[in-house]
């Protein structure tokens, strides 16, 4: 019988595969009162089998790859790279799959609830544009995937690098499976998104946006569709995530932040890209950063190289601004006290109390955002201007 599947819970990925292969069902996934779910295990169903611990990411680190080629892309497509937050090559290669009968799965946002769904329609497409810096859920997904190849359909799967570890762990055969890891700096749980929406409106929202090209700001849109825009330096909650401050606690300790990736293929912002590089027109809209790890990831990237904009770069470009290439985000000093209020208090006094030197600027914003004219003449005055301003300086 086991106890748990991870001996230190704090490492626990909430990857859902634990759950997806008991053969007992005997494990659930359940929010405790800081915001983020565990799997916790019913002992009176538990067999003792460590099937649990053996897909396990975090118990049994899954294989990375060696990377062969980088390259800074962008759709040719000018609506695909309009409603993508980066390149659109998520868009392009799930596209593919779809044309040849295959499968999609990736992170679909509804409202503040994110989790990973299966897409077999090319309509439906659009459900997985746009970044989503919030943890999605896999629920059944690795069990759905797995049968899914058993009936010979091609798979592709989007998800953060442990994700793609868990269902790198679970599947052994992937001959029709790609797998695309997000370059990942860490996932709020969504019980801390909930909190920081409620912070900034009591309307119910219908959808939500994090970014407006390469800006990261707050777009709340109810069922009216009347709007809500907050700058992410006027947010308690995106602030956060931005500063890597309200992660779940396993994501500071990452296994998977190196150059050699879990995925066939890896996508994420290429920030740090030479700004005087001739010809990539479009990059106020996004640059994706494309690692290309395995054959697998090659055949897919001969198939579609020429819907895009595309230049070989090198590894080494793309890392001083990519810290998820070389470690993980770093334990915040005061994350235990924002873990401590979350339990007593609950999430929006966490995201406003934790970081009193963060959220006091925060504050101070919010405040002077009702006062345009004298909001704009501090912005002017030296070292006080930057810190109160709604971006930082470029």
């Amino acid at each position: 019988m086991l106890k748990s599947v991870l001996d230190d819970e704090k490492k626990c990925c909430a990857c859902f595969s634990c759950m997806n292969i008991c053969p007992k069902n005997s494990i659930s996934m359940k929010k405790e009162k800081n915001g983020a779910i565990y799997p916790k295990i019913d002992s009176e169903k538990c067999i003792g089998c460590h099937l649990c611990r053996k897909v396990c990411p975090i118990e049994n680190k899954a294989e990375t790859e060696k990377l062969k080629k980088v390259y800074a892309t962008y759709s040719k497509n000018e609506e695909i790279h309009e409603k993508s937050n980066s390149g659109g090559l998520s868009y392009i290669i799930a596209s593919e799959i779809i044309k040849e009968d295959g499968i999609v799965y990736g992170a679909v946002m509804n409202a503040a609830k994110v989790q990973h769904e299966r897409i077999s329609d090319p309509k439906d497409l659009y459900k997985i544009q746009g970044s989503k810096y919030v943890h999605s859920h896999m629920n059944q997904c690795v069990t759905q995937i797995s049968s899914d190849l058993k009936l010979g359909k091609k798979v592709v799967f989007f998800g953060t690098p442990c994700q793609v570890a868990a269902v790198k762990n679970y599947i052994k055969n992937r001959q029709n499976l790609l797998l695309v890891d997000i370059l990942c700096h860490g996932v709020p749980t969504q019980d801390s998104l909930k909190s920081g929406i409620e912070l900034e409106t009591k309307e119910h929202i219908k959808s939500i946006s994090f970014r407006d090209g390469k800006k990261y700001r707050f777009k709340l849109e109810d069922k009216n569709e009347n709007s809500v825009i907050v700058p992410y330096r006027m947010s308690y909650w995106l602030n956060g995530f931005v500063e890597g401050y309200i992660f779940r606690e396993n994501c500071y300790s990452c296994k998977y932040a190196e150059v050699d990736r879990c995925g066939d293929i890896t996508l994420g912002d290429f920030w740090g890209l030479d700004k005087d590089i001739q010809g990539f027109k479009e990059r106020d809209k996004g640059i994706n950063l494309v690692m290309i790890n395995t054959e697998n990831g090659q055949n897919m990237w001969n198939t579609i190289k020429n819907e895009l904009n595309y230049m070989e770069r090198t590894i080494q470009e793309a890392i001083p601004h990519n810290h998820p290439l070389s470690y993980p985000s770093a334990y915040p000093n005061r994350y235990d006290k924002f873990i401590n209020i979350y339990c007593n208090h609950g999430g929006k006094k966490a995201l406003m109390f934790a970081y009193p030197k963060k959220t006091i600027f925060i504050a101070i914003r919010r405040g002077l955002r009702h006062f345009p004219v004298l909001y704009n003449a501090m912005k002017k005055i030296p070292k006080i201007g930057n810190k109160i301003a709604e971006y930082p300086p470029m």
